[in-house]
């Protein structure tokens, strides 16, 4: 009897052990065939880039025309977000430096010439689709000089500061093959105040707009 017991135990322990291995197999197959598999924080599928880039824009600075010319370098994870660096070279009075250049009348010129770099973070709307958003933020500090300019002498720094710089924007981005992407950009400069002579405070506190070449693995 005690046999008996004994075997008809040992079976229904193993006909339930049985039972459960059959059921995750076919909630296993159920999953993979309606896609609904359990999401993890770490995904195998996960795909990680990189891009350089570069930019040419207008940005007004000190109440003058000027133009910024701008490279990062970024990596991206898993498509939708970058980390990297970034750099910025600004100037302005640009109307006069072609006067100053071609016919060397260089009398009461000045012009603020600097930059900027730091750290660049940027997510990425739908970056997938052919024509996307991405939203660029840069984090750092920078130098600018007042260059004067005379028929007398070289062109010499007057004044020099340096200053915090926090540069959000946004990009209008058109893929046009898998290793380049074009985009149209707008960005608003918040720095800290200015010390340079004739020059307001403010003066490159300004928005920038132009358009942005990248080449990498997206």
């Amino acid at each position: 009897m005690k046999h008996l017991l004994l075997t008809l135990m040992v079976i229904v322990f193993a006909s339930q052990v049985m039972a459960q291995q059959i059921i995750k197999i076919d909630d296993f197959e159920e999953s993979k065939n309606t896609g609904e598999e359990i999401q993890t924080v770490f995904k195998r599928d996960k795909r990680d880039g990189f891009y350089g880039a570069i930019s040419v824009g207008y940005s007004p600075l000190n109440n003058t025309d000027g133009m910024v010319l701008s490279a990062r370098g970024c990596w991206i994870f898993d498509r939708w977000f970058t980390l990297g660096f970034g750099g910025t070279a600004l100037t302005n009075n640009i109307n006069n430096i072609d006067d100053y250049i071609f016919n060397n009348n260089t009398d009461n010129k000045a012009h603020l010439m600097g930059g900027y770099g730091g750290f660049v973070i940027e997510p990425i709307l739908a970056p997938r689709k052919p024509v996307h958003l991405s939203f660029p933020i840069l984090i750092g500090g920078g130098a600018i000089a007042l260059i004067e300019e005379d028929s007398n002498s070289y062109p010499y720094s007057q004044i020099e500061d340096v200053y915090f710089v926090a540069e959000p924007g946004i990009e209008l981005e058109v893929n046009f093959s898998k290793w380049l992407r074009v985009a149209a950009f707008a960005t608003y400069r918040y720095t800290t105040d200015i010390n340079v002579a004739n020059t307001q405070k403010d003066a490159l506190r300004s928005y920038s707009a132009g358009i942005t070449f990248k080449a990498g693995l997206f």
